[in-house]
């Protein structure tokens, strides 16, 4: 009960709490409306899975079906995610100047290595030139509706030598398939 009136609260909606809903409510939203994306839905709750309180067809939840739309591993906007998270991360946790210059055989390592009935990712490699003038590898996978809002791509990446914190240890090798 305090976990759906929360839900409700962050999702900005008013759930009215009026008991189950009659079989005459669901029967009102069938056929169900398909997504078939990721998306957050008000999507019409299929027959005998209601058994909660309040309105069916005003409920948020996921649907299960992800759309498998990834931008490429040169996509400028998932580079730009992996140069501003970089710096981002030496300025403010090594106290590092460094940041990615430019990037140069972009290539992609796999697709979906363990099967499509994972959240759909991308993996890429890509060698980066650093503002000290090195060269170093970049690894990073772009997943389907990973951001922190769940809404568009998400990113994880990793510069190969510069893993100080040894999250995808060794060697970067837990940022590749």
């Amino acid at each position: 009960m305090r976990t759906a009136r929360f839900a409700a609260a962050v999702a900005g909606l008013t759930i009215m709490l009026a008991g189950p809903a009659p079989a005459s409510d669901l029967a009102r939203y069938e056929p169900a409306r398909r997504l078939g994306g990721s998306t957050l839905s008000t999507e019409a709750v299929p027959p005998g899975a209601w058994t909660g309180y309040g309105i069916p067809g005003g409920l948020i939840f996921r649907d299960p079906h992800f759309q498998r739309v990834l931008p490429p591993c040169d996509s400028a906007a998932a580079l730009e995610v992996v140069s501003h998270r970089f710096a981002e991360k030496e300025s403010q946790f090594w106290n590092s100047a460094l940041t990615i210059v430019s990037y140069d055989r972009i290539r992609r390592v796999a697709d979906n290595p363990w099967g499509r009935n994972n959240i759909p990712r991308v993996y890429c490699s890509a060698r980066a030139q650093l503002s000290d003038g090195r060269l170093r590898q970049v690894d990073y996978a772009i997943m389907e509706d990973q951001s922190i809002t769940g809404y568009t791509f998400g990113v994880e990446w990793c510069v190969r030598g510069l893993d100080r914190g040894w999250s995808f240890a060794p060697n970067c090798r837990m940022a590749r398939p």
